[in-house]
């Protein structure tokens, strides 16, 4: 007859030995290497945007105020070139004017404000586009 030797087992935690986890640092690494990934498919996808024909200030002016009063939506090209490019066209409807700022309603229901001088091109949108009525 063989006889076994009792052990008493004892287990520790590794929080009892000393071990702090570090949380959400440890996962740090893979997040920003997601978001490096993400950034570099984003500027893969940009286009170039090409400059609208520059519009006078009387001609925007003329353009804003159709769209106040019938309330047909617009798209804004900025007169701002960020890395060699354009922006894309703000497509909004006018608010209103105040304090030399047009308040603009985003179709997303969110409000902006910018002023006649940031404007290079501005052109009227047919509505059914605006409301996606179009089939």
């Amino acid at each position: 007859m063989i006889k076994v030797a009792e052990f008493a087992i004892t287990r520790f935690t590794p929080e009892q030995i000393g071990y702090r986890d570090r949380g959400i640092l440890k996962w740090q690494g893979m997040i920003l290497a997601d978001q490096t990934d993400a950034l570099k498919k984003m500027d893969a996808e940009i286009t170039e945007i090409e400059g609208k024909e520059e519009m006078s200030e009387v001609e925007i002016s003329q353009v804003l105020h159709r769209a106040f009063a019938s309330g047909y939506p617009i798209a804004i090209q900025a007169n701002i070139i960020r890395n060699g490019s354009y922006y894309k066209d703000v497509v909004c409807k006018v608010a209103g004017y105040g304090g030399n700022k047009i308040h603009l309603q985003l179709i997303d229901g969110r409000t902006t404000k910018c002023r006649l001088e940031e404007i290079r091109n501005i052109e009227m949108l047919n509505p059914l586009d605006w409301y996606n009525k179009r089939k």
